[in-house]
Parts: C-alpha cells; sequence; structure tokens
C-alpha cells in the first residue's frame, strides 16, 4: 500500500535502476536487490519490490523506501527505470512504518521492552486495506543479521522508528 513506510531525518535520495516485468512499486514500500559479488563485481545491478522479511545483512542490499511510483506496463510490471529512494542515513536517519502486531507495542512498557533490538519489515502481499502489499515493521526481534534497529516509536499510532545498519545497503557478511 501506498505509504507504509516512511523516512525521516537525514537521508539521500538515491536513483535505484529496476529491470522491466517486476512487480509494480509504490511510493512508500521498499525494494531491494538480492546480487552477490565476486572480486568487487556485482552479479546484477536491478532492484525488485522486497518480497520477503528484509533486509537481512549479507543476503540482502537495501535500496530504500521508493519515494514515487513505477511507471509499468499494461499488464500491471514495472517497466525498465530508475526510481528514486529514500535512504536514511546510517545510525541517524529513521525508517517509520507500523507494527507488525499492534497489541506488542500499545503500551510505554511494550515499547520500551524491544527498544534496540535488531528487527526485520514483515511483507505481506495482500494485506493492505486496498488489497495490495502491506509492509510493517517486526515487532520482536529477528536475529544479529537484522538490518533495523528499534529507536522508539508512537505507541497511539502503533508505529515503530528505526534506524539502520551500517552494511544494510550492501551485500556484505561482516
Amino acid at each position: 500500500m501506498t505509504a507504509d513506510l516512511q523516512v525521516v531525518g537525514p537521508q539521500a535520495a538515491i536513483r535505484r535502476r529496476v529491470a522491466s516485468g517486476g512487480t509494480a512499486i509504490r511510493q512508500g514500500e521498499s525494494i531491494d536487490s538480492q546480487a552477490t559479488a565476486s572480486s568487487g563485481a556485482a552479479s546484477a545491478n536491478v532492484y525488485a519490490l522486497t518480497n520477503a522479511d528484509a533486509p537481512i545483512i549479507g543476503t540482502d542490499r537495501w535500496g530504500g523506501v521508493p519515494l514515487e511510483n513505477s511507471i509499468n506496463a499494461a499488464a500491471g510490471t514495472t517497466n525498465a527505470q530508475e526510481i528514486h529512494c529514500a535512504c536514511p542515513a546510517i545510525g541517524v536517519g529513521q525508517v517509520r512504518g507500523r507494527a507488525e502486531t499492534v497489541g506488542n507495542v500499545d503500551t510505554d512498557s511494550e515499547l520500551i521492552n524491544i527498544t534496540g533490538d535488531y528487527v526485520l519489515m514483515d511483507y505481506n502481499a495482500t494485506g493492505a486495506t486496498d488489497g495490495g502489499e502491506l509492509y510493517t515493521i517486526h515487532d520482536d526481534a529477528s536475529a544479529d543479521t537484522s538490518g533495523f534497529e528499534i529507536v522508539g516509536g508512537d505507541i497511539s499510532l502503533n508505529r515503530l522508528y528505526c534506524t539502520v545498519a551500517a552494511t544494510v545497503y550492501r551485500f556484505d557478511v561482516s
């Protein structure tokens, strides 16, 4: 759904390449690349709609949050293009989104207990009110390789605020 995720604070708008034939991308969703690298050369240079729990450090090269909708072919799939994405500054800018389980972050105590946890965003292909994709932020710790760290939130809106790990923008295991 449009604007599931927002980037707030220091950030860069970076153009990311999208291949033709992919799932349509809407503003406020998430894109990533599954490209690998060998001797510094990337196996691919395109991004696509994130369709699984992400970003996982060492598996995903996170592309940020699109600032615009993709231009799509008649079939509803993407045309080859570049999309501007908001990429939060490492450890300072924030990704904000609704908590995956609303009841888990509706008190100050619950929010304080998960602050500092490393988490991923959740993807639901048809979970939005319009029947489209829905991106939320996991409200339970995932793994040390999770690309987001919960730094706060708004319990009245059931929203979590996260910073991004230093290696979230590249395919790297250390």
